[in-house]
């Protein structure tokens, strides 16, 4: 099995090995089966590290043990593992404390001896790691830039690479335009991803119009081939004037394959649709507030764009505002959604809000994938009167409490 992580146990002197091991063989067992390896001679790079807290008296060489691991893993949350007797958790609180008072981060999770209970929570936790871990090796490609209408959305490089981890390229959008002009491969294949499955007795373009639309795909993903993009933000607006269509199916077709790609060179969404994709699995919808009722508590959301798996129909159209191009009209099911936006000055703050999806409509005077939303938790004169910024972003099922952990444990 490969090592998915690695775990140190940390004792007091006063305690002797073999009364150690016993004490701790049951959280071990469970960290062996998740993938876990003990501290040895030898380190594995890029994993995280967790602290099994055998017993008190262990919060200096928690503290020790942690900072060394620094110095050869690079900055990561402390992740101390509790449990019942022997002091275990006190030192735990104590060490935790400590970390945040020199402005580190960290969690600590409590075993039960509920080996099932126990096994999902080191999980999460090692999974959490894993994220933060993946988000700070990212490269993320910003094509022209943020669309000159977010003028809260548009953190600089610095900023999202110290909060949030992700390198910040730099894309000319004359390079993309040029690429479309000579389609890298050609588009018949890519454009019957989309027309095969599209409703034709909904659908209000031509073939030729999607042929065009998917060149952008193609400029794309040479994009990310050549400068070693993980994801991608467009300033896709710029698409209609030159080359004439839109990035709706493109950036559609890269989130289905599982690589992050954001509209208008917005990137506090595409941060958060990073998150989701590395912590959750999932693809996920970025969309704008279009509509709130507040004695309902319901929203609608709309976009031109969504990835074809998190809907069960669609037709293709034009893009909304221009009227140019393709833009997608997906039909979402009713179903549990977690609703996300980040920003703030230090892109430190965290708006999650849970709901179900209600409705899906068709106002022909909205972008044309819509849903209605009702929430459960939060309200929506939240947006009204605390905004973050425009874009939400949409992940199928209710994960409020854990992305809220997340973001306590490693951002704010």
């Amino acid at each position: 099995m490969t090592t998915r992580f690695e775990y140190q146990v940390v004792a007091s002197p006063l305690h002797d090995a073999a009364t150690v091991a016993d004490l701790t063989a049951p959280v071990r067992e469970v960290l062996g089966d998740l993938g876990g390896q003990e501290v040895g001679s030898t380190s594995v790079d890029g994993v995280p590290l967790l602290c099994v807290v055998a017993t008190g008296g262990t919060e200096r060489q928690l503290l020790d043990v942690l900072a060394a691991h620094r110095v050869t893993h690079g900055e990561q949350p402390a992740i101390l593992v509790a449990h019942r007797a022997h002091n275990s958790l006190p030192a735990s609180l104590e060490t935790l404390a400590a970390i945040r008072q020199t402005g580190g981060r960290g969690r600590i999770v409590f075993v039960t001896g509920d080996a099932d209970r126990d096994t999902d929570e080191l999980d999460e936790a090692v999974g959490d790691v894993e994220a933060l871990v993946k988000m700070r090796s990212t490269r993320l490609g910003i094509v022209g830039g943020p669309s000159s209408w977010l003028v809260a959305s548009s953190p600089s490089p610095d900023v999202v690479r110290r909060r949030w981890g992700p390198e910040v390229v730099t894309v000319e959008p004359t390079r993309m335009i040029e690429l479309t002009r000579v389609p890298v491969v050609p588009t018949g294949a890519l454009a019957e991803r989309f027309t095969a499955v599209a409703d034709p007795e909904r659908s209000t373009v031509a073939r030729r119009d999607v042929d065009d639309a998917m060149g952008v795909l193609a400029a794309l993903d040479d994009v990310l081939e050549v400068d070693d993009l993980d994801a991608v933000t467009v300033r896709c607006f710029d698409l209609l004037g030159d080359p004439g269509t839109s990035g709706c199916l493109a950036l559609a077709s890269l989130n289905n394959e599982g690589i992050v790609a954001g509209c208008e060179g917005d990137i506090p969404s595409t941060l958060a649709m990073l998150l989701v994709r590395h912590l959750l699995g999932q693809p996920s919808w970025m969309a704008n507030p279009a509509q709130i009722e507040s004695e309902t508590n319901r929203l609608v959301l709309a976009h031109c764009t969504v990835a074809p798996s998190m809907v069960d129909g669609m037709a293709l159209d034009t893009h909304f505002e221009s009227g140019m191009g393709v833009g997608i009209s997906g039909h979402f099911a009713p179903q549990p959604v977690t609703l996300i936006r980040l920003g703030g000055a230090d892109l430190d703050e965290c708006w999650v809000v849970e709901g179900d999806i209600v409705a899906t409509g068709d106002d022909p005077d909205l972008c044309r994938t819509q849903v209605t939303v009702e929430l459960s938790s939060g309200h929506v004169n939240d947006l009204l009167e605390r905004p973050l910024g425009n874009h939400l972003v949409l992940v199928a099922g209710h994960h409020g409490e854990h992305l809220r952990r997340w973001h306590s444990m490693a951002i704010a």
